[in-house]
């Protein structure tokens, strides 16, 4: 009988390395070195990401905020020529229900009004693709309609 050609045994592969943890988990548990999970490079990497996850926290929510014109005299001083974007209201708490316009203006910049302290008879007569233009200092409001001509509103404030 005649034996079988076997191949000869080749080395085994060299274990791929991460770039910033070393050779930590790889290889076989009970083979070279020991997992040192409390390394140099470990530690430091956690401290960081840790950091800067603290700080993300702390100041990406202010950076991202947008302005949130809710004041009557913030919406009198408000200078407007843009169309609506968005029409909804935040309705969380019933006794004080926040009517939200979010208008973007020409120069692609956006203003988000919060109509609460108003009277809603402003907020039910515009509808989203409707285009605003209010000067600062007046409350009176034109608004360009596809299908009636032209309107000028009133934004009034509750008592």
């Amino acid at each position: 009988m005649s034996q079988a050609y076997t191949p000869p045994r080749r080395a085994p592969r060299k274990k791929l390395k991460m770039p910033l943890f070393g050779n930590m988990g790889s290889g076989n548990s009970g083979q070279g070195e020991k997992i040192d999970w409390g390394g140099k490079n470990f530690t430091k990497l956690v401290f960081i990401v840790g950091t800067l996850g603290l700080l993300a926290q702390m100041f990406l929510p202010n950076l991202w905020a947008e302005k949130m014109y809710d004041t009557q005299g913030e919406i009198l001083d408000l200078d407007l020529d843009g169309s609506i974007r968005k029409k909804y209201t935040d309705a969380t708490n019933p006794n004080d229900i926040h009517y939200m316009l979010i208008v973007k203006q020409k120069d692609g910049t956006r203003r988000k009004l919060d109509l609460h302290i108003a009277d809603p008879v402003f907020f039910d007569q515009v509808a989203v693709p409707q285009r605003l233009k209010k000067t600062a200092g007046s409350l009176d409001v034109l608004v360009t309609r596809f299908s009636k001509p032209d309107t000028t509103l009133t934004i009034t404030f509750k008592p």
